[in-house]
């Protein structure tokens, strides 16, 4: 009888040691890139203040080096893999999404945001930016208004200018009224920056001589903006991106661009009138000396020709603003929303990942963990934290914009973080109020045709491809999505 108390004892005992593995040894693994992203989280200490606060759940953030796509290869790796290496939590664009919902592994988190222990209320989810929400519902299209994702690192596109050759050519008093609000006023200004760069206006500001200036073969090597514009190396205006660039203006021509019947099958619209009407444009401009894409600067991105100041005005996203930043000239940055071309038309690019919760082979408690983790990142005071540590991200809910510290970053920010701030108070007191935030609905492939894009840009501006010609070889590359 004793014998078979302790061998009770025993397997009771042996019954709590795996009850407590299983309650107290859950990992959540949090799929991000490296760089920016990763280390402004482990600065800000999201994992060791969440499992303080959570004991037994242990954070691991795992980091892709790249980008984005290459976190959505590794992802996809992982999950055809059916290891459990695959990340709990993951970064990653709605068309990235949709290829995981393909995939049947994207949960919808409808389910934990409706629950009334650890869910949102209604007032909590109204605090979310709505166009933040939006780019995260119709996956499913039984249940179109289920949220598959929740924003986590937002941004989108300004115009970044050399403030300090505003200054030079246009006066201290009388620069501001030169920075352009639409393509019409961008078109006369490059103009006008054309021949004051020509006369010579910025050589004395900025000019590179080798280590003894005095001698006459030093003299020839001097570098001079004027001398960039005479070598055919100047060009006033740039736009990093290239399919951001050929997806926002397609909009704010008028023109279409793609549409989605469900998250597994879309179609492309863009060979239309409008969408030409506009390449042509940009082609003028370009043949013009006007405008490039970065790839006409030699470059993947055209804050390495406002650098070198090869251009003195460029779009680009908000996260890379400090890009734009010299450590050969000194000038000082300045930021305004992009142009538009019509009032009624201001379209700007929605932009940066989402968090999505993929489920392979969990158990119910290394989701709820997963649940837990992702609302803790996105309470106000953390998301407030993380835009002001990354400098270019926006926070992603409302109240976090009334947050004091977030207050005095955008009235009074430090040095290092001042040109971020004009671009926060830019998507803050323009664009959430007077311009439309858009992010075309995704479904497998869109990212596929968002590249192929991107190359009918600069096959056009770079290559000198006709308009035409560049629209009917993107169509036959893109077969599988024209509509029959």
């Amino acid at each position: 009888m004793k014998k078979n108390l302790v061998l009770l004892l025993f397997i009771l005992f042996a019954f709590t040691l795996v009850g407590c593995k299983r309650d107290k040894g859950i990992t959540v693994r949090f799929g991000v890139i490296s760089g920016q992203i990763s280390q402004a989280i482990e600065r800000l200490q999201f994992k060791q203040k969440f499992e303080d606060a959570n004991p037994g759940v242990t954070v691991e953030i795992v980091a892709t080096s790249g980008g984005y796509d290459e976190l959505r290869t590794q992802t996809i790796l992982d999950i055809n893999s059916g290891n459990r290496v695959t990340p709990d939590l993951v970064l990653g664009y709605p068309d990235h999404f949709a290829e995981y919902f393909g995939g049947g592994v994207l949960v919808n988190l409808q389910t934990y945001i409706d629950n009334e222990e650890y869910g949102y209320s209604q007032a909590e989810l109204d605090d979310f930016v709505e166009s933040y929400l939006n780019e995260n519902k119709g996956f499913d299209n039984d249940n179109p208004n289920d949220i598959y994702g929740l924003p986590f690192n937002k941004s989108s596109e300004v115009m970044i200018f050399n403030k300090t050759a505003f200054e030079i050519m246009f006066g201290e008093d009388g620069w501001e009224e030169k920075v352009p609000a639409t393509w019409e006023e961008l078109e006369t200004l490059s103009e006008e920056i054309i021949a004051k760069v020509e006369a010579g206006e910025l050589d004395d500001h900025w000019i590179e001589t080798a280590d003894n200036p005095d001698t006459e073969e030093n003299e020839e090597k001097k570098r001079s903006v004027s001398k960039l514009l005479e070598d055919g190396k100047f060009v006033p205006f740039g736009y990093d991106s290239s399919g951001n660039g050929f997806i926002t203006l397609t909009r704010q021509w008028g023109g279409a661009y793609t549409e989605r019947d469900n998250v597994a099958k879309g179609y492309i619209l863009f060979d239309n009138p409008k969408s030409k009407e506009m390449m042509s444009y940009l082609k003028d401009l370009n043949e013009r000396g006007i405008f490039n894409a970065a790839a006409n600067y030699g470059s993947t991105y055209c804050s390495d020709a406002l650098k070198d100041l090869r251009c003195l005005i460029t779009v680009g996203s908000t996260a890379g603003v400090r890009y734009n930043e010299s450590d050969k000239y000194d000038y000082e940055l300045g930021v305004a929303p992009i142009p538009y071309k019509e009032a009624d038309k201001k379209f700007v690019i929605q932009q940066g990942t989402n968090i999505g919760i993929l489920d392979v082979k969990n158990s119910e408690e290394e989701l709820l963990a997963a649940w837990k983790f992702l609302k803790f990142m996105l309470e106000p005071e953390n998301t407030a934290a993380f835009a002001m540590e990354t400098g270019g991200y926006f926070p992603v809910r409302k109240s976090a914009y009334e947050d004091e510290k977030y207050q005095t970053y955008l009235s009074n920010p430090s040095d290092d973080k001042k040109a971020y701030s004009q671009a926060a108070n830019i998507a803050l007191n323009f664009y959430i109020e007077d311009y439309t935030f858009f992010v075309d609905p995704a479904f497998i492939g869109s990212s596929t045709i968002r590249d192929q894009v991107g190359n009918l840009f600069d096959d056009v501006l770079v290559n000198k491809m006709d308009v035409n010609a560049a629209y009917s070889k993107y169509y036959r590359a893109l077969q599988p999505y024209v509509r029959s």
